[in-house]
């Protein structure tokens, strides 16, 4: 079982025997490859935690959102043994939500966030491929239709004010 907590640990269990596999603490890998915003908000305010886990379809893959900008893929070799792989700066603000999916048998991982965007990433290189544009709000939440991006689903809050 994965697990993400408000305080931006990361936690993986053997859910038969109820043992702690994994606990990583957040942070951030290489700070000076982060866009500058993200820096100037680490600094101002360092606390940050897990928006989303998912598991690539694979199961050697997983995904962490964070509340700040960062998605982070890890490798999982069973065990006790995570390793790094990914570090992706892919919103301004939250990338609040992820998926995996395998166009042309190439994993990508989707992400959406506060900055109102879509985005899909190589999940292996961390190199973007493209950007949807056109939310009026922040995109909390994103679903395949196919594991082959042929469709996206998003959702997104309004806001609507309305005055007396």
């Amino acid at each position: 079982m994965l697990v993400g907590t408000n305080v931006g640990d990361i936690g993986l269990w053997e859910v038969g025997s109820r043992e702690k596999l994994v606990l990583k603490n957040f942070k951030v890998w290489n700070l000076s490859a982060c866009s500058m915003p993200f820096q100037a908000a680490l600094v101002k305010d360092p606390a940050i935690s897990v928006n989303r886990v998912i598991w690539s379809p694979d199961g050697s893959l997983f995904g962490v959102a964070y509340s700040r900008h960062i998605v982070q893929i890890y490798s999982y070799h069973g065990g006790d043994d995570v390793r790094q792989n990914v570090e992706i700066d892919a919103h301004v603000g939250g990338a609040n939500d992820l998926a995996f999916s395998n166009p042309n048998k190439q994993l990508c991982v989707i992400t959406c966030g506060d900055d109102k965007t879509i985005k899909v990433w190589d999940a292996t290189t961390g190199v973007k491929k493209y950007t949807f544009e056109g939310h009026e709000a922040p995109v909390y939440s994103v679903s395949l239709y196919a594991l082959t991006i042929k469709r996206i689903f998003s959702l997104y809050f309004q806001r609507l004010l309305m005055e007396r």
